[in-house]
């Protein structure tokens, strides 16, 4: 019975699958249960954050659509990087932005811009200049516990950065370290190096001492194919497109109290570069996208179901450094810097019951300096600060839970914004269901104001550019879970996103930049996922996503050809209409075991420069075998083939934006090797 119990919670965490427990409803227990009161074993069954009491919950009683990659499942797969997970997302589709970069786009929106945010810890590595995350060789995964992956409006507690999603790369704590954890990678493209990546994580834990470190360096290339503009120019990126990696996080705590230290340092080297444009030969680019943070937490029980937790943060930023190096000796020469400097407190208050009710009130400021050190700009910036006040409950009656939340924020330069938020869940034996509502906002960044700013001064004469104001989402989503059997559950959720005051980047007739409010677009779709696990057979998770646009007024996402005829109306420029998704592992003995996932797109128009360019399907197939305990305990070896097939996919840019396809990566072998050590 008991290791039918655990496998039935398992199903529950993996991939967010919704099964229920026999005996024991575990998930109405954690309900109200801090993660670091779990054991081991549950900490890797249950790990759902997106309350804004940041307290466990079963993804079936989780206001939101969440995916979860427990780190097992990572190193099943042989995860190469952040990049290998977003892929088996529903949703989630990847594309060109510039400079050797990719972003993130989301149920048919370009998440590029301050829609998606990805923390580690729960501390933001999101550029706080202009909103994105610069993705490839930067996120390594040997070492962490689980990531969490929200698809739609983060919590009352994000805020701005998430309106689209939010990704929480969770590491493992000192209890679960126990010792420490040595790895390697070294990869392999068809016409030179992929990747060399190593890493370590260490903890320990000694009564209320705590302690845990976790790092890696790593240097990755994009690509070893070519790359053609719109003219006729190309470059071989073998050599032009590296991708350098340092990370290091150290958590200290004392009882229930936490110091976590941060530093995310990455390069990104270059021949393409903005729109269209390319690096003469003997000369590329380096930009820099570099985090320095310091998190101090606190948590008090004033009773057992009465709790105060607050914290405090600084980070500093140099987000796209740019930097033109040459090949010929010549000194390098900065070309662009801008330090972004974070402040920011909060507290709340939580008061639980036994059955499961809670209600969260809280506050917090925050503050982001800009220092224009080399942007072009003379002017002083301001200091941008938000006050937010946010409330959420949850109350559980024998028909309906229901969860209602409301978030304030007053900025000093962008006015104020009120987010609620609403959520219908409950679950009837094998079968779940949530009904979600949310409302979610984008202020603009303080380079986003620097920039009209820069534009107003050298239009000297002309009519000033509008003072932005915050972009608007509005998102509507269902999900019905079920489970078919012992070992198959699926759930599908339908979702429609309204974006209304949106962001938009404009270039005008003398090539001057500038922001504003535009129309905003509209996307509908659905994603469905089929599960199975078996202790013996391993397991399998079968997935589906597509969207459509039900608004694009938007010329930079529409699809015309050159007489400016509009070709597909529902669909937006670089994304697929349709998405499959299939991951499975099969243990093949105690120790040995085999991981395949293939990943479907459909066909995806995008532009060249001006020229309209159509892509064809593309089926993508990587394996991987893992070895625990080869020739020694605790040794690990792994071996991996990754675009099997060799389709080299292309990442093409989720809006016209003028810049050509990025060609991805040939057929790549991976080779893994880690010790684990008490």
């Amino acid at each position: 019975m008991r290791n039918r119990f655990l496998f039935m919670i398992l199903l529950c965490s993996s991939y967010g699958a919704s099964v229920r427990a026999d005996e024991v409803d575990l998930c109405d227990k954690l309900a109200v249960t801090d993660l670091t009161q779990l054991e081991l074993e549950q900490l890797h069954d249950l790990p759902v954050f997106v309350s804004a009491t940041q307290q466990a919950m079963c993804e079936r009683q989780a206001a939101g659509i969440v995916t979860i990659f427990t780190g097992e499942e990572l190193r099943n797969m042989g995860a190469r990087d952040l990049t290998d997970v977003l892929q088996l997302v529903p949703g989630f589709v990847l594309g060109a932005n510039m400079y050797n970069t990719l972003a993130m786009g989301v149920r048919g929106i370009e998440a590029d811009g301050g829609r998606v945010s990805v923390l580690i810890d729960g501390v933001s590595v999101t550029e706080r200049r202009f909103g994105g995350t610069p993705l490839g060789g930067r996120f390594y995964l040997d070492h962490i516990d689980r990531i969490e992956i929200v698809r739609g409006p983060g919590s009352i507690l994000h805020g701005n950065f998430t309106e689209l999603g939010l990704i929480n790369i969770i590491t493992k704590k000192g209890k679960q370290l126990d010792g420490g954890h040595v790895s390697g990678q070294y990869g392999h493209y068809q016409r030179g190096e992929a990747r060399k990546t190593i890493g370590f994580a260490g903890g320990k834990q000694w009564g209320d001492w705590e302690v845990s470190f976790s790092g890696h360096r790593g240097l990755a290339a994009r690509s070893d194919r070519i790359y053609r503009d719109a003219r006729g120019n190309s470059f071989d990126m073998v050599g032009h497109n590296e991708m350098d990696s340092l990370q290091g996080n150290l958590h200290l705590r004392y009882k229930n109290l936490g110091l976590r230290l941060l530093v995310d340092e990455y390069l990104v080297t270059a021949r393409d570069g903005f729109s269209d444009c390319m690096a003469p030969a003997g000369q590329y680019i380096g930009n820099e996208f570099n985090t320095y943070a310091a998190q101090l937490s606190y948590s008090h029980s004033f009773t057992h179901w009465f709790k105060f937790d607050g914290s405090a943060e600084f980070a500093r930023q140099n987000p796209w450094e740019r930097t033109r190096h040459y090949l010929d000796g010549r000194p390098s020469l900065l070309r662009e810097q801008m330090l972004v400097d974070h402040y920011s407190v909060d507290g709340k208050f939580t008061l639980a019951s036994q059955a499961g009710h809670y209600l969260t009130v809280g506050n917090s400021f925050a503050v982001n300096l800009f220092d224009a050190k080399l942007t072009g700009y003379d002017g002083a910036l301001p200091a941008f600060s938000n006050y937010t006040a946010y409330a959420e409950g949850f109350y559980k009656t024998a028909w309906v839970d229901v969860l209602a939340g409301l978030r304030f924020d007053a900025y000093n330069e962008f006015g104020t914004n009120l987010a609620p938020r609403v959520a219908l869940l409950k679950t009837f034996g094998d079968f779940h269901f949530k009904a979600l509502y949310s409302h979610a906002f984008q202020a603009p960044t303080g380079s986003f104001y620097h920039i009209n700013a820069d534009y107003n001064t050298n239009r000297q004469g002309a009519l000033p550019l509008a003072d932005l104001e915050p972009e608007r989402v509005y998102t509507s989503e269902l999900e019905l879970g079920y489970q078919l059997s012992r070992h198959w559950a699926a759930t599908i959720n339908l979702f429609y996103t309204q974006m209304d005051n949106m962001l938009l980047y404009q270039v005008d007739e003398r090539l001057d930049d500038f922001y504003s409010n535009t129309k905003g677009l509209d996307t509908r779709g659905f994603e469905a996922m089929l599960r199975f696990k078996d202790d013996d057979w391993g397991y399998l998770n079968l997935g589906y996503a597509y969207y459509q646009a039900a608004r694009n007024p938007i010329d930079t996402d529409q699809i015309r050809d050159a007489q400016g005829q509009w070709i597909h109306p529902n669909i937006k420029v670089g994304f697929p209409t349709h998405k499959v998704t299939l991951n499975q592992n099969i243990p093949l003995t105690e120790s040995l075991s085999f991981n395949h996932s293939l990943i479907f797109f459909s066909d995806r128009y995008t532009y060249r420069g001006k020229q309209l360019e159509y892509h064809e399907p593309v089926w993508v197939y990587n394996l991987f075998f893992r070895y625990q305990n080869f020739l020694a305990p605790g040794l690990e070896a792994g071996f991996g083939v990754y675009d099997v097939f060799n389709e080299r996919y292309q990442y093409t840019q989720t809006w016209n934006g003028g810049h050509p396809p990025l060609p991805g990566p040939s057929r790549e072998f991976l080779f893994k090797l880690s010790y684990q050590f008490q």
